[in-house]
């Protein structure tokens, strides 16, 4: 089977039904995609298991294994791994629109960014919580930093131009290593971006473990190390920081609410 782009799952604990949903999701996309799972070496018995389990079933189903540990390091044994130029990410607890590849394919930017939609830990219920990205509200955006904080999943990448950066920062933590950090320094290097405007990845919203449910000082540690390296300091410092930090330590929702319904 001749795979047209590679999706990477980092996996360190989920909910296997979750877990499954994320997987079939890639592998049931209307192009053919391989799909590289890498775990950790905290992930589950049950969890590799089930892998395993999928995997006898479906041809583009691979385990990848990182030769260290975290978030970062799964993705980079991931991009390392793929064996397609277009190289997308997905999160264990989220899920693709079947279509997804397909649309995001005929763009031959470095970055294909996509609208997205929230949804409560049930898989079904939507919260009315979406980001409708365009394209002329990026064209607008005065600095990459601004442009980096804007896009959002789905991600599809040309493989070369992650590798021409180093893949994902794995000396900076786990605060968006690959949403926030990544795209800016792509920005850097001169990375070309279009936008599919159309909601094609879906963000399960739960209590249970997710990166930006981390304790807060340390996902705020994080964040500084970010703008250390892309050199932001003084009061656009404190205004960034106070932007993202109102995100970390609660589910999505609870943050819009307590926001009234706003960004």
């Amino acid at each position: 089977m001749q795979f047209q782009a590679t999706i990477v799952i980092p996996l360190l604990r989920q909910v296997d039904t979750w877990l499954e949903r994320c997987i079939l999701s890639a592998l049931d996309q209307t192009v053919p995609a391989e799909v590289i799972v890498v775990p950790s070496e905290r992930t589950p018995a049950t969890s590799l298991r089930l892998i395993e389990h999928l995997s006898k079933e479906a041809e583009g189903l691979r385990i990848g294994r990182p030769e260290n540990e975290g978030f970062a390091a799964a993705l980079n044994r991931g991009i390392r791994d793929a064996s397609c130029h277009r190289v997308g990410f997905l999160l264990s607890d989220d899920w693709l629109h079947p279509s997804a590849l397909r649309k995001c394919l005929p763009y031959d930017s470095d970055i294909v960014s996509t609208q997205l939609s929230n949804y409560a830990a049930d898989g079904v219920t939507a919260l009315g919580i979406e980001r409708r990205i365009t394209s002329h509200e990026f064209n607008q955006l005065g600095t990459l930093q601004a442009q980096a904080s804007y896009l959002s999943h789905l991600y599809l990448f040309q493989r070369d131009k992650l590798l021409e950066v180093g893949g994902v920062d794995e000396t900076i933590g786990e605060t968006g290593a690959d949403d926030y950090d990544l795209i800016w320094t792509l920005l850097e290097h001169g990375a070309s971006v279009s936008i599919v405007e159309e909601v094609l990845y879906f963000k399960r919203d739960h209590h249970g473990e997710r990166l930006t449910l981390r304790d807060r000082e340390a996902q705020v540690n994080d964040l500084h190390k970010i703008f250390d390296k892309h050199g932001v300091y003084g009061a656009l410092r404190s205004r960034l920081t106070e932007k993202h930090a109102r995100w970390y330590g609660r589910p999505i929702h609870e943050v819009v609410r307590g926001l009234g319904g706003k960004d």
